[in-house]
């Protein structure tokens, strides 16, 4: 059987201080650990909630459906949210619609847009359901401007075909010869 040696004086000051410090990085640890999980569960919170998020320059906020406008439309004047509360009414004719703000050539945003409906909604369901509605148009006139003119050709009565057109032939940059 061995004998245990004596730890000099020294020596235990040594490991009662090294043991501080262990115990010290262990609580550090585990405290970066709680504040991780917390942080994690606070954010899938939010997106769940439908708060406002960025995505790149554009500000996203879902809501439980068409009917729900965002809160972020409350910054911006009664007529941007007239133009958004009109989206549902008219997707089906702004999917076919090109946007000439630049955001189509990813010249205004971060990932370009594939039509006008996506410069008022980020993500919008196949049927009834939450909405993702994205602020890229508040702040844009050539987006209101189109829609505006969407709105007024459908009110006269034009067909989807007759209001691309429309829209191409006033807002399509014109080739210099």
């Amino acid at each position: 059987m061995m004998k245990r040696q004596r730890l000099s004086a020294e020596q235990a000051a040594a490991e009662q201080n090294s043991s501080r410090i262990r115990g010290f990085m262990y609580a550090m640890l585990l405290a970066f650990a709680f504040i991780t999980l917390l942080s994690a569960c606070s954010l899938s919170d939010d997106e769940k909630d439908g708060a406002e998020h960025m995505h790149g320059s554009e500000t996203w906020e879902t809501t439980a459906s068409y009917d729900e406008l965002p809160a972020f439309l409350s910054d911006y004047t009664p007529h941007t949210s007239e133009l958004y509360a009109a989206v549902n009414d008219h997707a089906h004719i702004m999917s076919g619609i090109n946007c000439y703000c630049g955001c189509m050539d990813g010249v205004a945003v971060e990932t370009p847009h594939d039509s006008l409906l996506r410069c008022y909604v980020a993500e919008h369901p196949a049927d009834e359901g939450s909405v993702t509605w994205t602020s890229h148009s508040t702040s844009c006139g050539i987006c209101k401007k189109e829609m505006e003119d969407v709105i007024a050709l459908s009110k006269q009565g034009k067909t989807v075909d007759e209001i691309r057109d429309a829209i191409d032939a006033a807002y399509k940059p014109k080739k210099s010869s």
